[in-house]
């Protein structure tokens, strides 16, 4: 509760917001931090299992589709170890077919002259599958969350449920590891394809990590107040990317418990994700605007019985009186109609209702005040070239560090940690120190981050030893920044009712791209894996870079935007305004 000063004023919430240090500051966001234990539980294995979902696909094809022996098999995922380099081998390996192992092949071992051919050639054969499989599963897996996103948004804003978007995407991953699991317990029976398939398409039909990122940003913009939003955000991302930390066990943790109990992990920490959601999550409810409306009075009471004792002047409305009431001679109370009962419609029903599409549809075009249409508009161009890269490209990296830089998991699972440290540091400039004490603009944040992707992108690709690619990851510490502007300056212009179409209409650009673009990076990788196989992250700057004009757009657009005065400060300068004049007058 406010208190009053020396004077008799009350200290104003900005007044003691000033007065708190930032630590003070961070400590006051505890009570928002309830979607954060979610991350961890949920998200976090997708980090402690990386090593393990990207090679389980590929030492199945290699041992069961393409039928090559176990330590061939063994080797590809960890050239270094074996002393294997395939550059000599190169002009050997161009235009190689998926075909397997010749009779000579089959026999070898690791003490075999033939040996070290042997594993290039069938790194290459598992790579290529594994990409063409990729390229068909991709955009299979983006058609399904296309669906829900469309419907989900509208539906969680007319009903104000956002619990269900949690839940919801993390069932399917529980059903998407119990298929994997399948898998790994008859490893050598199944063919790769089962589980590579239903590692996307099975979380795709429950509407995937995209939901549930809508709807948790939805959650935490409804719970958090406006000039907070950004810090806000940047909280959840800096957890979202220091989870990557846990990656450096994911390596050793493959080596020490197999496939099959790295899955068994993942199913128990999805399963207490639900539990947490379920029992510890609270719907939230919706921020309703003050309106600050002037006080008429008549000036003929302004000063009336001021020196009067048994009078004193507040700031209240006046209580409306009915001067109308009138008795029934009957005595019979007055009829009065009984609210209308809201129809009951099934679940599928009320959230494939086609007038949520209808809405979505017309929600980026409809009437704005100023020229908030057009920064709507820009914002979604935006993201959907900010979403392409990461959609596509993380398969092929990986695919990229084993072939180019000869790297196994635990080198990868090493960089990726590096990687997630740097992007926990550049969030943390990018909306502490940037946003939250130097005022810069969201814009502005924004082509910063879009201006040292570029950058990163051309060192990648370029990258022929390991210092080069851990470069190009320092130049991508802002990656994180991508997309904190763009939600950011989204929920300042939409209202509240609104955000979950918003950002529903976010997710439905992920799924688009992976839609598009996963069938092209397939064939640019598969294309020139054996010349240039860091081509797909200079295609990936086509769409990186010019968002540093749409950024540029968009602060100019702002900048033309009138600044609106909150309801704390319209109520403040309407009380320093009509201080002494709009007091009214009440009886003890």
């Amino acid at each position: 509760m406010a208190e009053p000063n020396k004077f008799g004023d009350v200290a104003s919430p900005q007044q003691e917001e000033q007065k708190l240090s930032y630590l003070q500051k961070l400590w006051r966001f505890r009570h928002y931090l309830v979607v954060e234990p979610i991350l961890v539980l949920y998200l976090s294995v997708a980090y402690w299992n990386s090593i393990a979902t990207r090679n389980f696909p590929l030492e199945k094809a290699c041992r069961v589709n393409l039928h090559f022996n176990v330590p061939t098999c063994i080797a590809i995922l960890d050239k270094g170890n074996y002393g294997i380099d395939c550059d000599p081998f190169e002009a050997q390996l161009q235009n190689v077919t998926i075909q397997g192992p010749t009779p000579e092949e089959l026999l070898v071992d690791v003490a075999s002259p033939l040996f070290n051919f042997t594993v290039c050639k069938a790194e290459v054969q598992a790579q290529k599958l594994d990409a063409d499989v990729n390229g068909i599963r991709s955009p299979i897996g983006a058609i399904f969350p296309l669906i829900i996103l469309i419907f989900a948004g509208g539906w969680a804003d007319k009903f104000n449920k956002r619990k269900p978007g949690m839940i919801i995407p993390i069932v399917g991953e529980v059903l998407q590891n119990i298929c994997q699991l399948i898998s790994a317990i008859y490893f050598d029976t199944i063919s790769f394809e089962f589980g590579s398939y239903a590692e996307v398409i099975v979380p795709s039909l429950f509407g995937n990590t995209t939901l549930f990122v809508m709807s948790a940003y939805s959650y935490m913009t409804i719970t958090t107040p406006e000039e907070d939003r950004v810090f806000r955000f940047g909280i959840f991302s800096m957890v979202v990317t220091g989870l990557s930390f846990v990656g450096l066990l994911s390596g050793s943790l493959l080596t020490l418990i197999g496939y099959r109990n790295c899955f068994i992990l993942s199913l128990v920490s999805q399963i207490l994700a639900i539990l947490y959601i379920v029992f510890f999550i609270k719907e939230p409810k919706p921020q309703t605007k003050a309106k600050v409306e002037p006080t008429a009075t008549a000036p003929h009471t302004q000063n009336q019985a001021v020196d009067n004792l048994a009078y004193e002047t507040t700031n209240l409305d006046e209580v409306p009186v009915n001067k109308n009431f009138q008795l029934n001679p009957q005595l019979t109370p007055p009829r009065v109609e009984p609210p209308p009962v809201p129809i009951r419609r099934n679940l599928c029903k009320e959230l494939f209702d086609p007038t949520l599409l209808k809405q979505l549809i017309y929600f980026p075009f409809a009437k704005r005040e100023n020229n908030d249409r057009f920064i709507l508009l820009m914002l979604i161009l935006a993201y959907f070239f900010t979403v392409i890269a990461p959609v596509t490209e993380d398969t092929y990296q990986y695919l990229f560090a084993l072939k180019k830089l000869g790297w196994n998991g635990e080198d990868y699972s090493v960089y990726g940690s590096v990687g997630g440290g740097l992007a926990v540091l550049g969030t943390f400039i990018g909306t502490t120190i940037f946003s939250k004490i130097l005022k810069i603009s969201d814009s502005i944040i924004g082509m910063w981050s879009s201006v040292f992707i570029t950058a990163s992108h051309f060192v990648f690709a370029f990258s022929i030893n390991s210092w080069m690619f851990y470069l190009g990851n320092v130049f991508d510490m802002f990656a994180s920044l991508r997309v904190i502007p763009i939600k950011s300056i989204g929920s300042t212009i939409v209202a509240d009712d609104e955000l979950s179409k918003m950002f529903s209409f976010f997710g439905i650009c992920e799924p688009i791209a992976g839609f598009i673009f996963a069938p092209i990076y397939s064939l640019i990788y598969t294309s020139t894996i054996d010349s240039f196989p860091g081509a797909f992250f200079l295609f990936s700057n086509i769409f990186i870079a010019p968002n540093i004009l749409v950024f540029i757009v968009i602060y100019i657009a702002m900048r033309r935007r009138p600044v609106k005065d909150n309801s704390m400060e319209l109520a403040q300068k309407n009380g320093q305004e009509n201080s002494g004049r709009d007091n009214e007058i009440t009886h003890l």
